[in-house]
């Protein structure tokens, strides 16, 4: 959807659960998607999303 692509979004709870599939879903929009969570080494897994889609995963 061209509607959401370009945009950016704050997601809480990135690391798991719905946070993380709405995290996920909002990239594949074509969002720029800002995740934060309380246990860094979840965090750091959906970082690995980031070397799959540069620039779109801060």
């Amino acid at each position: 959807m061209e509607r959401w692509r370009g945009r950016v979004a704050l997601v809480t709870g990135a690391s798991v659960g719905i946070g993380a599939t709405i995290a996920v879903e909002l990239v594949r929009l074509g969002m720029k998607v800002m995740g934060c969570a309380r246990d860094i080494g979840k965090i750091q897994v959906c970082s690995e999303v980031e070397t799959q889609i540069p620039q779109r995963v801060i």
